[in-house]
């Protein structure tokens, strides 16, 4: 891993004022309809407004990581990140400087107990950038369901365009994930006015083994019955105002469905309150 000096001719909200060529390893994107090849993609968090790099763990899931390296020495073990080939890993590469989630800094989460002096001095600056950036108008405050710990329980899975998606939230709570304009915009993907799924029982898949056997049912948020438009449009996680904007399949948080690995959401039962809109489908 090469180490990046940090910018110090940068504005007050952490972007540089001037771009620099930044040499970083690329990789084609398994979830790309355009198989291009692609780099950590520079983003702004949704909660505090400071910057963050996405890059694809080593788990096909996508890490926010923070942009400057830090000293490895004032990182704990279990904290500590490399790059290698494109592809994010949660641990050291044995060199002098790493990577650091950005969930450890956000300062509308839970400071951790592992954080040190440093981490705690750079977490202070991100909040001290986040108020200048409420007080500008520039970022709204966060709402509250974003300030709150991840929950444990089990998440939906959708059906989409004939395939079974692991959601990251609630279907309820499925946000849009539309950054431009900025502030991104945070209106919910189930919107009143348009048509909404159903909950039906849905084979989990086959289980293998020395004889492969049907999984029992399990509960599924179809939206089969939808138009394919809108199916897309649930597929790039938007509201229906940012419905033909840019789809950027990295800013979502589904998961391809896997009955070994997701199975702890795998639920037999419909949920006694199922998410309702205005057409009644």
């Amino acid at each position: 891993m090469r180490f990046h000096p940090t910018r110090t001719h940068c504005h007050w909200d952490g972007t540089p004022r001037t771009a620099y060529p930044y040499r970083r390893p690329l990789r084609i994107s398994a979830t790309s309809p355009s198989r291009l090849l692609r780099a950590g993609q520079s983003r702004h968090c949704c909660a505090c407004g400071n910057r963050i790099e996405l890059y694809q763990g080593a788990d096909h899931r996508l890490v926010a990581l923070h942009p400057a390296e830090q000293p490895t020495a004032e990182v704990p073990e279990d904290c500590r990140w490399h790059l290698s080939g494109g592809i994010a890993y949660p641990s050291g590469d044995g060199s002098s400087w790493c990577r650091i989630p950005h969930r450890l800094l956000c300062p509308h989460r839970t400071v951790p107990e592992q954080a040190g002096i440093h981490l705690n001095d750079l977490r202070l600056r991100l909040a001290l950038r986040t108020r200048r950036l409420i007080d500008t108008g520039l970022l709204a405050p966060a709402p509250p369901h974003l300030r709150q710990p991840p929950d444990t329980a089990a998440r939906p899975v959708v059906r989409i365009l004939l395939n079974l998606y692991l959601a990251s939230a609630p279907v309820e709570d499925l946000r849009c994930v539309a950054q431009d304009p900025h502030p991104p915009c945070l209106r919910p993907v189930l919107d009143a006015s348009s048509p909404a799924g159903r909950w039906r029982l849905l084979p989990a898949g086959f289980q293998h083994g020395q004889r492969e056997r049907l999984l029992p049912p399990m509960a599924v948020y179809d939206l089969g019955s939808l138009p394919r438009t809108e199916q897309l449009r649930w597929r790039i996680q938007r509201c229906p105002a940012h419905a033909a904007g840019p789809a950027d399949l990295g800013l979502t948080g589904w998961q391809v469905f896997d009955p070994l690995l997701h199975a702890t959401h795998i639920r037999t039962r419909l949920p006694h309150r199922a998410p309702h809109s205005g057409t009644g489908m």
